[in-house]
């Protein structure tokens, strides 16, 4: 493994890759540091647990909370490391009022020798003090086993999906080739058909959604780009039809909703076609939520799916 520098990025740019805010270029390369280099991954978490902090003591304020809250509490990992942060910091207050009333009671009862410092009292809270440490470096200690046993499941889950999305852009190629020779064929009606294959067109593959690490997939749409194609892959085909809604994650605005989608299959996993205009896309995060369809009830949630445009 190759070292690097570590004053190479301030704790500034680490802030605003954390929140979405780098170029897509920068972010990418920040994305394979936190896979390839021990040191770094551990310079970002520690960065990470600074700005959450900051976050739960209401630090945080103008476009960094606006981006902390669009952009970073998008997975439910994060929003659990939130969560965690909350607590700590709710129990921590609530120990501070519960030793400053057992000061007050001490000093009330006690007018010569309770001026002097109880050693039940300090020892109580010595040794409760101790077991939150132990507590927290617990819980450190096995999410750094968590993040490490993600990073190598990320790492195969990438290196597949990177076949499936060649395997998919091959049979894009074949059915744009058969669609250009069949509309070279006489129509049994004079009446006039769309020409598929003049149709320009990008795909992005989004893997399945996880509670571990997981990587901003973007997709470059050029200025001549007609239509984009979310593949959208599934843990299991639970449902018969889907329905695919891309949102503004930071308005929570319905930009898109397909009809009714059927299942198809790329490899050996199951995929969710669905195809939007290309001119609905800003440059921007967004959010497409797949939502099963069941034969007979209310349509059921199966997982978000956040990525991020670039326009060229």
């Amino acid at each position: 493994m190759t070292s690097f520098d570590q004053n190479a990025f301030e704790d500034q740019d680490l802030v605003r890759y954390l929140v979405g805010a780098l170029p897509a270029e920068e972010a990418d390369r920040l994305d394979q540091l936190s896979i390839a280099h021990d040191d770094f991954a551990w310079r970002l978490r520690e960065i990470e647990n600074d700005l959450v902090d900051s976050y739960v003591r209401s630090e945080l304020s103008g476009e960094t909370l606006a981006r902390f809250k669009a952009f970073y509490m998008t997975t439910g990992k994060r929003r659990q490391k939130v969560q965690f942060a909350e607590g700590l910091r709710q129990f921590e207050a609530t120990n501070a009022t519960a030793g400053e009333t057992a000061d007050k009671l001490s000093k009330s009862r006690a007018p010569f020798w309770g001026t002097f410092p109880s050693p039940g009292i300090g020892l109580q809270f010595g040794l409760l003090a101790a077991l939150v440490m132990l507590l927290v470096a617990g819980f450190l200690l096995i999410e750094n086993a968590h993040l490490r046993r993600e990073v190598r499941n990320a790492r195969a889950q990438y290196e597949s999906i990177d076949q499936h999305a060649r395997d998919l852009e091959n049979e894009l190629k074949q059915q744009r080739t058969a669609s250009t020779e069949a509309q070279k064929k006489p129509e049994p009606s004079d009446r006039p058909t769309a020409d598929i294959g003049r149709l320009k067109t990008v795909s992005l593959l989004l893997p399945p959604p996880t509670r571990g690490l997981s990587l901003l997939q973007t997709v470059t749409v050029h200025p001549h780009t007609d239509l984009v194609v979310l593949l959208l892959t599934l843990e299991s085909a639970d449902f018969p039809r889907y329905r695919v809604t891309v949102k503004d994650p930071a308005t929570n605005e319905v930009v898109w909703q397909s009809s009714e989608l059927d299942v198809s299959s790329a490899g050996n996993r199951k995929v969710v076609s669905a195809g939007l205009r290309a001119n609905l896309l800003k440059a921007r995060n967004y959010i497409a939520e797949v939502a099963g369809l069941p034969n007979g009830g209310r349509q059921r949630i199966v997982g978000d799916y956040p990525f991020h445009v670039v326009l060229r």
